[in-house]
């Protein structure tokens, strides 16, 4: 198949780091000889724009062969999976992926490399979509709605990425190359004072209240946080969504709930408690930072249904 590749470009993604990676791909696909197109995303938001109208486009073209390839981070993969899902009913694009973000979380739970030129060649590698599933979340109280490919986080992730987003020291940390040590920074400071707040769960005909819950994440993947396997048995291929609701504690415990996570091992906690199903209904009632895909939803309440959707990706998953 004579293939078209529509790319989508963050340079800032990665603290600036994807431009250099876009230099080994654009090297890699010329010395191929692959015909593509390129864009900017410039401003954020904007790359939701591009691919809005390039999905728009292609509604009058023949399109089995145009494939969108993002290189940014996942919140830019977030924006463009929006853009496209704007015209879902008349055409879907399969989507690539070349991760070039700070935490990559999408490209672990989807078996892509985190190797920008090995993930390169399993885009090139595929001969058909690879249906994955993707969340959508519908939010009453500001009558939003939007896709998702990680997860939707309501109470101390969310707070850490707030925290971190508006720090006086990030544009300095980035710039000297220590970006990652702002939400290190951020998290220490956030566990003590994110305080505790009330979640109802509905879940078909189940409804579990927590009056203390401390950080709520609903994931597509078991990555969040660049990495961190917070829900081990979630799957990109499973139909379903998965949450976790971890309730407050000391600071010392939280430490420990912490280093367990990062080996797995924190599910046994009291303190710690998950579900899976396709579809999940949350209610907060008290104002709380929320993230989506790493990207701030705002200080709020939430009335918030949650389901499984699944996209067309263009790639071969490592084995």
């Amino acid at each position: 198949m004579n293939r078209h590749f529509f790319i989508i470009l963050n340079r800032h993604a990665g603290r600036g780091h994807a431009t250099q990676i876009w230099q080994a791909i654009q090297s890699r696909l010329a010395e191929l000889h692959i015909h593509y197109q390129m864009v900017e995303s410039k401003y954020p938001g904007h790359a939701t724009l591009i691919a809005e109208q390039y999905a728009k486009h292609q509604q009058s073209m023949d399109h089995q062969s145009r494939i969108v390839l993002v290189v940014g981070g996942d919140g830019t993969l977030n924006q463009v999976l929006n853009g496209l899902q704007t015209h879902k009913d008349t055409i879907q694009l399969p989507l690539a992926y070349i991760p070039a973000g700070s935490g990559n979380d999408f490209a672990r739970g989807a078996k892509l490399s985190l190797d920008p030129l090995t993930a390169l060649n399993q885009v090139l590698q595929a001969t058909e979509p690879y249906q994955l599933d993707i969340g959508h979340y519908v939010e009453t109280i500001k009558q939003e709605h939007r896709y998702f490919v990680n997860n939707v986080g309501i109470g101390f992730d969310a707070a850490v990425v707030s925290a971190a987003n508006h720090s006086s020291n990030k544009s300095l940390l980035n710039r000297i190359g220590l970006g990652s040590f702002v939400y290190l920074f951020q998290l220490l400071k956030v566990v003590r004072q994110q305080d505790a707040f009330p979640v109802t769960i509905h879940i078909n005909q189940q409804r579990d209240i927590f009056r203390n819950a401390f950080l709520l994440t609903t994931s597509n993947h078991p990555y969040f946080g660049g990495g961190v396997a917070i829900l081990p048995q979630a799957r990109v291929t499973d139909g379903q969504l998965s949450l976790i609701v971890v309730e407050k504690m000391s600071f010392l415990k939280f430490v420990g709930l912490f280093m367990m996570m990062t080996i797995g091992r924190h599910l046994g906690f009291k303190t710690v408690h998950t579900y899976q199903a396709h579809q999940l209904h949350l209610t907060v009632s008290s104002l709380e930072n929320g993230q989506v895909d790493g990207e701030e939803m705002g200080n709020r309440f939430y009335d918030i249904y949650l389901s499984i959707d699944s996209y067309p990706f263009w790639f071969v998953p490592a084995d």
